[in-house]
């Protein structure tokens, strides 16, 4: 990371210009020797004012309260409101909740029994780490409310982090701010939080850990052991946020060290090579550190009990969930597919711009300013590093052939989704706008002084006037395209009264089979089970392996009650074989009690393909009428006769007229009356 490196190896500020307007006392005066200037220069160096808290504060402070505007919504309820209590929303609630449940139950967080019994799930390669720092949040004020707190503060936390690291690179402040402002709160970010995926919405350690690597190639500012063990203990702690950052973290760490190994073999000058060996010892304790705080989670991920097989995300195929150059430009969710989460689960607001998306003005802002300052060490570092990631996030299956294609043969690399490198092409895009933003101030008041006779303070307003025009071409598109979506769209997290008034006192192995089930589509009754006690456990459940190889032998199963729950497809009829195939589903799985709610006012995502449907299912299933409890129909499985096949005739004069409760009584007294 060329953070003072001149393309020939000196030291040097090359973003300095003699007739810069002399350095405010806001930024302060250097905190240790800077690198050599150029003759005449006045700019304070970078890194000047970064010991000035007061810098920080007001830049955290506004952060936050564009982040309370984007939130607003949430903040009178946000114990029972967020995006969305359905799809990755519930699953989400789910796993901010299990580490909080695990703590309190002397319970390991790295496994749970809870949900796809009797196997269990494997949590390492889930965001632990959120939910063991907000689990007093959630034994307070439950998941929704930790959820929220996330949502909430990763936005600044995220750009207060990017401001802290171009401090060092920008003397100009409000450069400095602009970038933390485009990075935490870019599309990529904002969009992952708007679906409920906090494990891509707080991208915070990304600037830390390209600091501690610029500080221990160029800066030297610290101890290189005592900044090695932090980049280590920083990268463990990414893994426990979000693995699929880490390994992308890990991948462009390793390009970029064979990109400057090579460039310091092939050049004269000396300074990278230096670079390289001083950094060598420090990046070894780095990694020695990294590999013992995950040594045991890395075991358990890869042979721990009910670790995934093969791929996280079989069920698509490596590469194909990426970028393309009209949705960097242009992109944004289409209309099917938000309908579909509207009625499903997923976010409840406006269409929203894809997560690969930069707007025109920010490429175009990034390409000039690449293309004029070219020699700048920063501008160069991260635009070509930005480019590498842009043409990575491509993918494959876009119709060309993409560099993606080497990465998916390998394994764990594979896994990584190429749309989520978006996150590394935001980081440079900040880095290069920041940049662009002081170069654009300091030439443009060059120009001015020369021609105003050395009037300093009139060539500064110029500058300034300059430099500020670029973040608002950079950003404007950003902010159209946003605008629908602030504040944010929010929903009440609806449990049906069963799961809120008699869950809560269920004790013993009870195993509940939820109508709509989390059985691959609809989700939302993981949020019923994880903010009403965890007093059971489930059948099936969210996040990768979301397919029917997880369900082991019961496999069919799997896919028939997911077909049967979400209504993309046609309904499964009660035939005899797919009675057959029900029956061992919840015996392989120990189902003890199966729930279909009916209370009016429950969203559709809660409902799958409606209650008749469902009553006439499982009474076929079962063989056994259910009972009404709790606005809910409840079958318990040890009460089961044999399974009664129906014709598809018989079961849609049995299902189709029941429009009231007494109607769907009759649903059950009609399947049975078919034995």
């Amino acid at each position: 990371m060329p953070s003072q490196l001149s393309p020939s190896g000196a030291e040097t500020n090359e973003r300095s210009a003699p007739d810069e307007p002399v350095a405010t006392a806001e930024e302060g005066e250097p905190d240790r020797p800077g690198p050599a200037r150029p003759a005449g220069s006045t700019t304070t160096p970078a890194g000047a004012g970064s010991r000035r808290p007061g810098v920080y504060l007001l830049a955290g402070g506004a952060y936050l309260v564009v982040s309370l505007i984007l939130w607003w919504h949430v903040l009178p309820h946000p114990q029972s409101l967020t995006t969305c209590g359905c799809g990755d929303g519930a699953l989400n609630i789910w796993l901010i909740n299990w580490p909080a449940y695990a703590l309190s139950h002397g319970l390991s967080p790295f496994y749970s029994s809870k949900l796809f019994v009797p196997v269990g799930m494997n949590m390492t390669n889930w965001f632990l780490g959120l939910g063991v720092v907000t689990a007093p949040v959630t034994w307070l004020s439950g998941p929704v409310a930790s959820l929220n707190l996330i949502d909430l503060l990763s936005p600044p936390l995220s750009a207060l982090a990017m401001f802290w690291l171009l401090r060092r690179w920008v003397t100009w402040s409000p450069a400095a701010f602009v970038g933390g402002l485009s990075f935490g709160y870019s599309p990529f970010l904002l969009v992952n939080l708007a679906l409920a995926h906090p494990n891509l919405g707080l991208l915070a350690l990304i600037p830390l850990i390209i600091g501690c690597v610029d500080d221990l190639m160029f800066r030297h500012r610290f101890g290189p052991v005592r900044v090695g063990v932090l980049l280590g203990v920083l990268m463990a702690v990414q893994f426990f946020i979000g693995v699929e950052v880490f390994l992308l973290l890990s991948l462009f760490g390793a390009l970029v060290l064979v990109a400057v190994g090579v460039r310091s073999l092939v050049r004269d000058g000396g300074l990278p090579r230096k670079a390289i060996a001083d950094a060598a010892l420090p990046m070894a304790t780095a990694a020695g550190v990294a590999m013992v705080l995950l040594a045991y989670p890395l075991w358990f991920f890869f042979a721990g009990p009910a670790h995934l097989v093969g791929r996280t995300w079989s069920d698509a195929p490596s590469g194909t969930v990426a970028n393309t150059p009209a949705t960097l430009v242009n992109g944004f969710f289409s209309a099917p597919l938000t309908g579909i989460m509207h009625l499903f689960g997923g976010y409840q607001g406006p269409r929203l711009p894809s997560p690969g998306y930069l707007g025109l003005g920010m490429i175009a802002v990034v390409v000039v300013g690449s293309v004029i300052w070219r020699r700048d060490p920063i501008i160069l570092f991260f635009g070509l590093t930005g480019l590498v990631a842009v043409v990575l996030s491509l993918g494959v299956g876009n119709g060309y052939w993409a560099p993606w294609r080497i990465f998916t043969h390998l394994p764990v690399v594979n896994d990584v989704t190429p749309v989520n490198i978006t996150a590394i092409i935001d980081t440079c895009a900040a880095i290069v706008l920041a940049v662009t933003m002081e170069r654009t101030r300091q030439d443009v008041a060059a120009g001015r002084a020369a021609r105003f006779d050395g009037d300093r303070r009139i060539a500064g307003r110029f500058g300034n006037l300059a430099g500020m025009m670029v973040p608002v071409a950079a950003l404007a598109p950003v902010l159209v395209a946003m605008w629908p979506n602030i504040p944010m769209t929010i929903r009440p997290v609806v449990s049906p009264a069963w799961f809120t008034t008699v869950a809560p006192h269920l004790s013993g192995h009870v195993v509940v089979l939820p109508y709509p089930g989390a059985l691959g589509g609809i989700q939302s009754s993981m949020a019923w089970q994880a903010t009403e006690g965890m007093t059971f456990s489930m059948a099936g459940g969210g996040g990768p392996g979301i397919v029917s190889a997880r369900a082991g032998k019961e496999g069919p199963g799997f896919d028939l009650l997911n077909q049967a729950t979400l209504p993309l497809s046609p309904a499964p009829l009660p035939t005899s074989a797919n009675l057959a195939t029900i029956r061992r589903a919840l015996s392989g799985w120990g189902v003890t009690t199966v729930v279909v709610p009916d209370q009016p006012g429950l969203p559709s995502y809660d409902k799958g393909r409606g209650v008749a449907y469902a009553v006439g299912l499982f009474t076929a299933s079962l063989g056994s009428a259910p009972r009404w409890q709790a606005k809910a129909w409840v079958w318990e499985t040890r009460n089961a006769g044999p399974p009664i096949p129906v014709s598809p005739a018989a079961f849609a004069a049995c299902t189709t007229s029941a429009g009231s409760r007494v109607g769907r009584s009759a649903v059950a007294s009609c399947i049975l009356a078919r034995r």
